[in-house]
């Protein structure tokens, strides 16, 4: 059974382990997990992970991304430079196919 799932503000990597962690606006004005350094575009209505990871530098009054951020469907970024645009071929249907895509981004 394929249960959908969307992005609504919190880590996605977080969640698949019972985990709510807010996603902030990072200086690159990705959004950013707290606790992992995962990050992610918004163009609504998807939400692109990205292959690469955050390092933490925050602004400093970023909103929290649970508070502005809901329902969006989660993709793949299209493989053109920079890879921050969603690939609307690529959507990531459940957890199964969150967490294959997660574990292949760059630490």
């Amino acid at each position: 059974m394929n249960i959908e799932i969307y992005f609504d503000g919190y880590c996605p990597e977080s969640l698949l382990k019972g985990d709510y962690v807010e996603m902030k606006l990072n200086s690159h004005d990705f959004w950013e997990s707290e606790e992992t350094g995962l990050q992610m575009t918004v163009f609504p209505p998807y939400a692109t992970i990205l292959k690469w990871r955050g390092k933490g530098n925050f602004r400093t009054s970023s909103p929290k991304g649970s508070d502005i951020l809901a329902g969006l469907v989660f993709t793949e970024p299209l493989h053109d430079e920079p890879g921050i645009f969603p690939d609307e071929q690529k959507i990531i249907h459940n957890e199964e196919e969150l967490k294959l895509y997660i574990s292949g981004i760059q630490g």
